[in-house]
């Protein structure tokens, strides 16, 4: 899966916590996307590498709320 993040929350990049669990049921990776960098996280990493979490937020579109999980940023490293 992979997610667009606009801009950092409290100095992370950040995903929803349902996007996370449902990586995690599907073992499968999440990619977060900030500015052109693509940060890939495993499974595992999602579990053990959150930095910190929102309160609940009210989703804007009527949807039921939702945290913020936050990573550290470490981009891929892309070789050309």
């Amino acid at each position: 899966m992979r997610r667009e993040c606009k801009e950092f929350f409290k100095g992370y990049p950040a995903a929803r916590d349902y996007d996370v669990k449902e990586c995690i049921k599907q073992n499968e990776n999440l990619q977060i996307e900030y500015k052109g960098d693509i940060m890939t996280l495993t499974p595992e990493e999602l579990r053990s590498k959150v930095v910190d979490k929102s309160n609940n937020l009210p989703s804007k579109f009527g949807g039921k709320e939702y945290r913020l999980l936050c990573y550290e940023w470490n981009p891929d490293k892309v070789e050309l």
